[in-house]
């Protein structure tokens, strides 16, 4: 391949493009090899710009760099306005292979659920398919070998994501549902992408220390419909949102399909009721003014919506309506969202990444409903959004019984300040939050003090499976550890 091959209205090439060979392309100037393109980005610490003398040295035969850089060395520079949205087109065509169709998720909560979901709708359907996201690459068995590894992002680098999504393709993959967080959309990892169908499932307070603002950060999650989903796609929103309305009418200029869901008269997919079976959720859903009565192996309110979300995907996707509805009752949770395990007292545990403000109040708030005590573990993560932890404070205060308030994920700030945060915000009125720092020990407490018919939600970590103090990596698992605990009990 030669430079000119990776012309793209985002770029600038040198006269001689089609004289450069293009071996490989990188960021990062560790990787550099002869005649790889070298993108030298402006990133949050470091600046790729300070690395082209080593990227040289190393056998760069191009260097893509920002349209302002002053060249002093007349080097053959391809230039871009936008280098990051830039590196993306170059790495779709690049990796030039894509599935026929990508289903691209984005919203506060719900995406891991709703593109595990509308995989597992496929599968049922016998389509060989792919989700990728926060848990990582999860692919048809057949096909695993060549699973991805995880690398703790949503959304993974563009270089990273159009590889892996031009490898699927080669192995057979032409469905592939995805993950779109809010930071992938900022940093254009996701431009380039072949989104044919877009799901919207909520917004709510999240991540403001990196966006600034929640309506930077609500404009960067609209870009996947207003920028990304092609022509002729799918848009798949909430409505019962008050942003998934916003979206709608911002989407009436766009020539793309829409299809809304929710408990609103005006869904198109009417969630009209809820009912508990036991411990798991059967619910009344009214489309094509025809109304279809759904059990479910899910045990959540809001697992209910991502399960509608994902059927509403699928069917978009040309599975059937009859058979996107039937997969419903089969679909189960993925890690760490609402698993559950009976403890040695009886009481039901669920193991959930509820990290957000919206997602912790919509499961405490159904829970709280069901005459149990309530009891919670909650932490909030070091540097990070710091406005959120008195208001996980005030929840956790107003909707349990007792809550632990211990350390998740602190990085480099003071534990002990983060949980200090946290319980600023309890309730004047209520005395139910109880400081414990290790989180084994806040389990262990909150496992002693539940009992039968109690419910016991352990949230923020979910599937992740260490803690993170200072740059240390601790290994913890909130599910195996609880399991462990159950079994060993059972074992003395």
């Amino acid at each position: 391949m030669h430079l000119s091959d990776l012309n793209n209205p985002e770029i600038i090439l040198p006269k001689n493009a089609n004289k450069i060979p293009i071996k490989s392309i990188t960021s990062d100037s560790r990787q550099l090899t002869r005649d790889c393109m070298f993108v030298a980005i402006k990133g949050y610490e470091k600046d790729g710009h300070d690395f082209i003398d080593e990227a040289i040295s190393g056998g760069a035969s191009n260097i893509l760099v920002d349209y302002n850089y002053k060249d002093t060395k007349q080097l053959p520079l391809s230039k871009s306005k936008n280098v990051r949205k830039a590196l993306a087109l170059v790495a779709s065509i690049y990796f030039n292979k894509q599935p026929n169709i990508i289903a691209a998720v984005t919203g506060t909560n719900g995406k891991t659920s709703v593109c595990t979901f509308l995989k597992q709708i496929w599968d049922l359907n016998n389509f060989k398919s792919a989700s990728l996201g926060t848990l990582g690459l999860d692919t048809s068995k057949e096909i695993n070998q060549n699973e991805t590894q995880n690398e703790n992002l949503t959304t993974l680098d563009p270089l990273k994501l159009h590889e892996c999504i031009s490898q699927i393709k080669k192995l057979g993959v032409d469905r592939l549902a995805l993950e779109a967080s809010s930071h992938g959309l900022e940093q254009h990892r996701l431009d380039g992408v072949k989104v044919s169908l877009a799901c919207f499932t909520n917004l709510s307070h999240d991540h403001i220390d990196f966006h600034k603002s929640i309506e930077n950060y609500k404009k960067q999650k609209f870009r996947l419909f207003t920028e990304i989903l092609q022509d002729s796609g799918t848009a798949v929103i909430n409505i019962d949102d008050v942003n998934g309305k916003e979206l709608l009418d911002k989407l009436n200029s766009r020539c793309i399909n829409t299809i809304t869901f929710g408990k609103s008269s005006n869904a198109d997919w009417k969630i009209k009721n809820i009912f508990e079976t036991g411990d798991h959720k059967t619910f009344e859903l009214y489309v094509n003014k025809k109304s279809f009565i759904i059990p479910t192996a899910l045990n959540s309110n809001f697992q209910i919506y991502n399960a509608v979300a994902a059927a509403c995907l699928a069917q978009a996707s040309g599975v059937p309506l009859g058979h996107s509805l039937e997969s419903i009752k089969n679909l189960t949770s993925p890690k760490g969202r609402m698993q559950e395990l009976i403890s040695n007292n009886g009481a039901r545990i669920y193991i959930d990444f509820s990290h957000t403000p919206d997602a912790l109040e919509s499961i405490l708030k159904e829970k709280s409903k069901q005459n149990s005590k309530l009891f919670l573990v909650i932490g909030c993560g070091g540097n990070r959004d710091n406005q959120k932890r008195k208001i996980i404070g005030r929840i956790a205060s107003k909707y349990t019984y007792k809550a632990i308030i211990t350390d998740d994920n602190p990085r480099n700030e003071d534990p002990k300040q983060i949980r200090s945060e946290i319980i600023r915000g309890k309730l004047k009125n209520k005395d139910n939050l109880i400081e414990i720092a290790d989180r084994k020990k806040a389990i262990l407490k909150v496992l002693d003090m539940s009992h039968k018919g109690d419910i016991v939600i352990i949230a923020g970590k979910g599937h992740e499976k260490y803690q993170i103090y200072g740059i240390q990596k601790m290994p913890h698992d909130d599910f195996k550890f609880c399991q462990d605990v159950i079994e060993n009990k059972r074992h003395k």
